[in-house]
């Protein structure tokens, strides 16, 4: 059996649990949809069940078959959110569906529901989706990618000797992660609580804050909310921002790890420095400052505020903060702290190689010297990000949205953010988008989620594919012509 398919089975196991604990705590309040989600939901938990004792991932996999796999996940959890909320009648058409659908899945902060005329169910489905979004990322971050393939060299750097010490294997490193962020969801929701959100409210906003999806259901997120809910959300986006590997070293209380950790350092400083160049603006507080820079960093998509008025400085930096993201083994999005300080340090030795060519320059990462081979492939990386981000701006200018909006909407949506100047507001709403532009977040937010490797390896296999059947096309004519000739001369030769 393929790995993709062994990978399906298990995410079908999660979600089909996911979807019918939805519908089970639905119940009184809108039955149909309770009745239709956990039925759902069971069926798909127990087929998922049943398959699990049958198909076993290869033990090593090729890179084609695993980036295959991880295109074919994201799609398969994509379509089924979008059957369910269609065929439901949740969301009235098959287009908005898939838009709420990706939406959900890849952790990204736009929406057309509204918490005020959405079943229970409903809701907890959609906080749901990005949950398992969520948690897809991390496993494919930090146990598939490195692990499985035993290559990490495909994500440009390596995890390191922390990524050894949470994930010694596929299995164990799978068990940890969802151990890990099932508990740190659990304190969310836990904290919420305490704030005086009642349970299903308190459960949603903590599935948006561990996943880094942002998803509240209300139409001004959070800026409705008072000091201490914006508080608990404002730490929780700072621990999912920085990640499960930060996460595992407080749980085991290993300080020095987090003292020693380049990664860690770059994405505080960074988010003091956000704060700053925000806060210098009239009318702009601290808290709301500081709370912004770390929605746009985690790239959870979180508001407190319509930010989107506080002038073009400070609208910049929270452009800047968005595109480059949180850091490694984080669900959030984005071009990844490291791979940013890295590519600077590499930068920056470039430039002192002009002055002095006969210089040696070295790159390090937490003690650590790459290799020129690993900055070339971070280059790639970074030369592709642009490049995708570029063409999701053009897509979306295509489609009718305005020159601000599209430059914004495609870093937001590639980095899995969200809310973004121009017509998706600050909030992430998409009632002002037609459904061309809606379609169009569709594969810049999947494309985002699913990360740079495995996206191009894909868009390779669809030309590969693409190649193979125009020469099978061409073949075909040439037989055809060939049989046709032939029975010509056959008619001829008769004649």
């Amino acid at each position: 059996m393929s790995w993709g398919l062994a990978t399906l089975v298990d995410a079908g196991l999660v979600v089909g649990v996911a979807t019918m604990l939805c519908g089970l705590a639905g119940i009184g309040d809108d039955n149909p949809d309770a009745l239709a989600f956990g039925g759902v939901g069971a069926a798909l938990a127990l087929v998922a069940a049943v398959a699990r004792r049958r198909v076993a991932p290869p033990e090593r996999p090729t890179a084609g078959r695993v980036f295959a796999g991880i295109g074919l996940l994201w799609t398969v959890l994509v379509l089924f959110g979008a059957a369910l909320y269609a065929g439901t009648g949740s969301v009235s058409r098959f287009d908005d569906a898939v838009v709420e659908s990706a939406a959900g899945f890849t952790t990204t902060a736009v929406t057309l529901l509204d918490a005020a005329e959405v079943s229970r169910t409903v809701l907890l489905f959609r906080a749901a989706t990005s949950w398992v979004g969520g948690l897809v990322a991390i496993v494919i971050a930090v146990v598939t990618l490195p692990v499985v393939l035993r290559s990490t060299a495909l994500i440009g750097y390596t995890t390191g000797r922390r990524g050894q010490d949470l994930v010694p294997n596929a299995t164990v490193g799978i068990r940890r992660v969802f151990t890990l962020y099932s508990s740190f969801t659990a304190v969310c929701a836990a904290a919420y609580l305490l704030t005086g959100l009642g349970p299903v409210e308190a459960l949603v906003f903590g599935l948006g804050t561990a996943s880094t999806g942002g998803f509240t259901g209300r139409v001004d997120s959070m800026a409705g909310y008072g000091a201490g809910t914006q508080a608990v959300a404002a730490a929780g986006m700072l621990v999912a921002g920085a990640g499960i590997f930060v996460i595992w070293w407080v749980v085991r209380g290993r300080v020095r790890p987090l003292w020693r950790s380049q990664e860690l350092r770059t994405f505080l400083v960074l988010l003091v420095v956000a704060t700053l160049a925000i806060a210098v603006h009239r009318g702009v507080g601290w808290g709301e400052a500081g709370f912004m820079a770390l929605s746009m960093m985690s790239t959870t998509g979180f508001a407190v505020a319509d930010w989107t008025a506080w002038g073009t400085s400070a609208t910049v930096v929270l452009l800047v903060a968005a595109g480059i993201g949180s850091m490694l083994g984080s669900p959030g999005g984005g071009m990844k702290v490291m791979r940013a300080r890295l590519l600077m340090g590499s930068a920056g030795g470039e430039l002192r190689r002009q002055l002095d060519p006969y210089a040696l320059i070295l790159v390090r990462r937490d003690g650590e010297t790459l290799t020129q081979r690993t900055l070339d492939r971070l280059g790639g990386h970074q030369i592709a990000f642009v490049v995708l981000v570029g063409s999701g701006a053009m897509l979306l200018g295509i489609s009718g949205v305005s020159l601000l909006g599209s430059v914004w909407g495609s870093v937001s949506a590639f980095s899995t953010v969200g809310p973004s100047m121009g017509e998706v507001g600050a909030y992430g709403r998409l009632e002002g988008l037609d459904w061309p532009s809606r379609l169009a977040l569709v594969p810049l937010m999947m494309g985002g989620r699913m990360t740079i490797p495995p996206l191009l390896a894909g868009v390779g296999l669809i030309l590969r594919w693409y190649r193979v059947a125009v020469r099978q096309s061409r073949f075909r004519t040439r037989l055809a012509e060939r049989r046709r000739q032939t029975r010509s001369k056959s008619d001829h030769d008769d004649a």
